[in-house]
């Protein structure tokens, strides 16, 4: 799957992005940088933190701090898929005795590129990690969304950001290809980066990049790339997955397809939570405070504070803590089994003649959980209709 899905969007960005960054002026020797932020497992911290902690980070700072490439990449304008496409530019045209790209094949080509290019415009972006709480995900999980929403509302709180999905999204957002069985999503990087479409240099466009990361175990499985415009105001959600997602048409990849699209669709519903105004959102930027106390203290004492601080990461913590106490009750009528009623988020009319709308979310709801023992049966995986998804 990931070598047909890792290529979704790069055509189209060709066509909507506005001028790239200048080349690089001669060739610079990363393969260094490439090989300390190669990662093949996963060992407890969120996908950007490890690769800060093993040292890539500086790595490529030091290869390219001094070059012009370096602040272009760090521009707000600038996309992920552009720092892949020079990574991978500089692979092709290395000098044979200054590296070892002629020894490795065009799929670690492009693995490496990746691995690099997402992890330092997150780093470069400032990121920060989002996670959501169990109760939030069963939420999400058991909700909808009405794809007749404007996709402008759709709009991650930062330029760059990690979600990382937890046990529960973790097991109901599989990767759906035969030959990774067993793979699940680890997270997703999500980037919304400004600039100017080509032809007209008066509106600002938005671009949102979905960069997912899948594991096996604890073994990283691979990556998909999606990429699409947000700048239109009456643009659906339904109508930008259908963009994002229209190069799964085949009959043949349906079911990966459906997958994609349960995915995307998860990752949509967290930042619609995330722009309601009762929206729990806790902050919790660890990484930051342990460097501001390290700035205080002496040579010896801040290294060892630095070395201790090296898993911690700047993050929020989205959603409530437990699910509110009415969430299990529900006013079906006797004889029914007990199954959830999905929530679902929707524009509701609002003030006077009802002619303004707000998002509102209708939370999901056990019918009949008295009937159940024990606990409360984790909620069914739920996959949109091919038809919603459709580029007809």
């Amino acid at each position: 799957m990931q070598k047909n899905l890792t290529r979704v969007g790069q055509g189209r960005a060709t066509r909507t992005i506005g001028p790239q960054p200048p080349p690089m002026d001669g060739l610079v020797n990363i393969w260094p940088a490439l090989v300390s932020g190669a990662m093949t497992r996963f060992i407890g911290r969120p996908y950007p933190v490890q690769f800060r902690a093993q040292g890539a980070l500086d790595a490529w700072k030091q290869a390219l701090g001094n070059t012009r490439l370096w602040p272009c990449w760090q521009d707000p304008g600038t996309l992920c898929w552009q720092i892949r496409q020079e990574i991978l530019g500089q692979l092709e045209t290395m000098h044979p005795l200054s590296s070892v790209s002629g020894q490795i094949d065009a799929e670690d080509c492009l693995r490496l590129a990746f691995q690099a290019s997402t992890n330092l415009k997150y780093h470069l972006s400032e990121g920060t990690v989002i996670e959501a709480t169990t109760a939030l995900e069963t939420l999400l999980a058991n909700s909808d969304v009405d794809l007749g929403l404007p996709m402008s509302m759709v709009a991650p709180p930062y330029r760059a950001q990690y979600l990382r999905f937890g046990d529960l999204a973790m097991r109901y957002r599989k990767v759906a290809d035969p030959r990774s069985a067993d793979h699940c999503f680890d997270g997703v990087f999500c980037f919304l980066t400004p600039h100017r479409s080509v032809g007209d240099q008066k509106g600002k466009c938005w671009t949102l990049e979905l960069i997912f990361i899948s594991k096996h175990e604890n073994d990283y499985g691979g990556h998909i790339s999606l990429l699409g415009q947000t700048d239109r105001g009456d643009r659906t959600v339904g109508e930008w997955l259908a963009d994002v997602l229209g190069v799964v048409a085949a009959g043949d990849e349906s079911e990966i397809r459906r997958s994609m699209h349960a995915a995307v669709s998860y990752v949509v519903r967290a930042f619609l939570y995330m722009a309601l105004k009762q929206a729990r959102i806790t902050p919790h930027p660890e990484y930051d405070e342990a460097l501001r106390r390290a700035a205080g203290l002496g040579e010896r004492k801040r290294a060892k504070l630095l070395k201790k601080s090296a898993a911690l990461y700047n993050g929020i913590l989205v959603g409530p803590e437990a699910l509110a106490a009415g969430f299990s009750e529900g006013g079906a009528g006797g004889g029914v089994a007990p199954h959830w009623r999905r929530g679902h988020f929707r524009m509701q009319p609002h003030g006077v003649g009802n002619h303004e709308r707000k998002l509102i979310f209708i939370a999901p709801a056990l019918i009949h959980a008295e009937q159940l023992q024990g606990e409360v049966p984790a909620p069914k995986s739920y996959r949109a209709g091919a038809s919603v998804v459709s580029t007809t």
